[in-house]
């Protein structure tokens, strides 16, 4: 064993008892409590929901961890502070895909930038057609650790910052891309909103994810206790 990986495993044991404990409980209680104050999400509370399609043409991109298909699909644009308008805010697009194994697939993705360091941070945009968006956090795609984002298709009209210019923004598309920490981007399939619907589904990456593509490390582990939180402070109001 290397001394890397003795000190991996010795770091292990109180990080695990840091994440079962006071600091998820912490993260679960605000989640839920703003979820209370808010009477809505605390995470990107407002938003628009859409049907769509993902159309999936390079499954090797992705080490073939679902087939290459036209699956219907679920997306949401939203805003996470909610800013009034059109001021600039952090965006959020989340889709679920349908019919890929025992549970969907759900993927949540806000705005950042494509060059390595800034894939990982969030930054506010004013459009949500003209921004880039990233997992921020990465996956594990078979073998490899990876992160997913989507931009909106060259020539895309421009959707401003307001979530009431999304009832009528359909059809719109945007590419999903993949990349390895700091590798480039490629695309690995279209994801197509056609039509604004009332549905607000809960998106939660950690519980709808799949054997071979996964949400990995222990801020991502942090992400499904506290997507439920934030719903249960939700539905009690």
């Amino acid at each position: 064993m290397t001394q890397a990986q003795r000190l991996t495993q010795l770091l292990e044991k109180p990080r695990q008892k840091l994440l079962n404990g006071p600091l998820t409980r912490g993260a679960m209680h605000a989640a839920r409590r703003a979820g209370e104050l808010r009477h809505a999400r605390a995470f990107h509370p407002r938003g628009r929901t859409f049907e769509a399609e993902f159309d999936l043409v390079r499954p090797a991109r992705i080490e073939g961890a679902i087939g290459a298909c036209a699956y219907r699909a679920q997306a949401r644009l939203s805003k996470a502070v909610s800013t009034p308008g059109q001021f600039p805010d952090i965006l959020g697009l989340a889709f679920r895909v349908h019919g890929v194994g025992e549970t969907p697939l759900d993927v949540a993705l806000a705005t950042a930038k494509r060059p390595p360091v800034a894939r990982h941070m969030l930054v506010p945009s004013g459009s949500f057609t003209h921004a880039f968006y990233s997992s921020l956090l990465p996956y594990r795609i078979g073998e490899r650790r990876m992160l997913i984002g989507a931009q909106a298709e060259h020539g895309s009209h421009d959707v401003p910052a307001d979530v009431n210019e999304l009832l009528h923004a359909a059809p719109l598309v945007f590419r999903i891309l993949v990349a390895e920490p700091r590798g480039p981007w490629v695309d690995i399939g279209l994801l197509t909103l056609t039509a604004a619907v009332g549905d607000d589904p809960h998106f939660d990456v950690v519980r709808n994810s799949l054997p071979q593509l996964q949400p990995v490390g222990w801020l991502n582990r942090l992400r499904g206790p506290v997507y439920r939180a934030s719903q249960r402070g939700r539905d009690e109001t």
